[in-house]
């Protein structure tokens, strides 16, 4: 079924600037930025840690959490059930990640990582923070503070967007 273009009180209130071309869409400003990153970051991961992005970000993910279900580490990216899948299962032959059944929910895979995932996660981790401080070296440290703010707004006010888009 077609949706059309809400036409709500939004249009009234416009913040955004006027959008005469794809490149003056935010959606596509913030989606060339992080292919720029993406590619530069990819080399590295390949390179240095023979790693996709994807699987880094799933080792990230789960590294961060300590442990983390399948289910919450798709919701965070956002991506198909079965290259989850793909990836969660070469790293856990890699010897990066475990997997194992939930305690909470025997449907549930919860996703652990082992100390190489650890060591490797915190190399990654070093080189994001060499990447964020070259991305942002031309912003002065309030303005890098109040874009990362700005985000988080954004990425929260779009996933409640999402959510109820999904529920409609």
């Amino acid at each position: 079924m077609r949706k059309t273009i809400p036409r709500s009180g939004i249009a009234a209130k416009r913040l955004h600037p006027p959008i005469r071309s794809i490149r003056d869409a935010l959606s596509f400003r913030i989606a060339r930025m992080a292919a720029i990153n993406e590619r530069v970051g990819s080399l590295f991961f390949q390179e240095e840690l023979g790693l996709r992005v994807n699987e880094w970000r799933v080792l990230g993910l789960v590294t961060a959490a300590g442990t983390a279900a399948f289910s919450e580490v798709r919701g965070q990216l956002l991506i198909d059930k079965g290259q989850l899948s793909r990836v969660v299962r070469t790293l856990v032959e890699r010897g990066l990640l475990k997997s194992y059944p939930s305690l909470e929910d025997g449907r549930q895979v919860d996703l652990v990582p082992t100390a190489e995932g650890r060591a490797i996660h915190d190399r990654a981790l070093s080189y994001i923070a060499y990447r964020n401080e070259v991305m942002t070296e031309v912003l002065s440290a309030k303005e890098c503070a109040d874009l990362l703010d700005m985000l988080g707004r954004l990425i929260d006010h779009n996933e409640r967007l999402l959510v109820t888009q999904e529920h409609a």
